[in-house]
């Protein structure tokens, strides 16, 4: 019995640290010379948990690409808008590879602005690619974010809870905060606000509720 409990502490320990490396994310094809378009952007921070580390390091990401914005269109120096007005600019955020401990966040994201709030911001024109639209094609990236946590009794009902989420068409990313051998605590960025999300996550099997802002998500029926 003993040996047994050690070997599932084994198996738990290798799932953690392999949720917690890096795994790389798909590269989008981009217009190279399109200075809307930043890509392999750094991002790095620490801070006292994984969420915050995760937005002071996107936040850093966005004002370092504004930068190399500034310097392919000659205004390199140019002053960086304040970080919210920053954020409002940011048409897609892509995440080319990360890497999250509970206390720092560490990757390579691109980067794409709006063209017409960058030229309101710096008085400049952008003519949009070839083809109309902008650079990244991307109409469902993430919109909204749910931290929301999970209780499960083994490794397989993890693993198939995950599943699902990564399943589900509202879903465009999974951050795993915590995980142990009988909880897990995570970070979702939806396609669409949480409520309409959480409704039709029960399409792949899932039930999500909530009291006030804590979620909790299980396994339902179907999937």
């Amino acid at each position: 019995m003993v040996r047994a409990a050690a070997t599932i502490r084994q198996l738990w320990a290798a799932l953690v640290l392999a949720l917690f490396c890096a795994a790389p994310a798909f590269t989008p094809a981009l217009a190279q010379d399109n200075p809307l378009v930043q890509r392999g952007v750094p991002a790095e921070a620490t801070a006292e948990n994984a969420v915050l580390a995760r937005d002071r390091a996107h936040a850093s990401a966005r004002r370092i690409a504004w930068q190399r914005l500034l310097e392919q269109t000659g205004a390199a120096g140019g002053p960086t808008p304040p970080d919210s007005q920053l954020e409002n600019m940011v048409a897609a955020l892509i995440v080319e590879e990360e890497r999250t401990t509970p206390t720092r966040y560490s990757g390579r994201l691109t980067v794409q602005f709006n063209p017409g709030l960058v030229a309101s911001t710096t008085g400049r024109s952008f003519t949009p690619p070839a083809g109309g639209g902008l650079a990244l094609n991307i109409p469902m990236a993430a919109q909204s974010f749910m931290e929301a946590s999970s209780q499960h009794s083994s490794l397989a009902e993890w693993l198939e809870l995950r599943r699902r989420l990564r399943a589900s068409g509202s879903v465009a990313s999974m951050e795993i905060i915590s995980l142990s051998m009988e909880a897990a605590r995570f970070r979702l960025g939806l396609r669409q606000p949480a409520a309409e999300a959480a409704t039709a996550m029960s399409g792949v099997g899932l039930v999500v509720t909530n009291n006030g802002a804590n979620w909790q998500v299980a396994l339902g029926a179907g999937g």
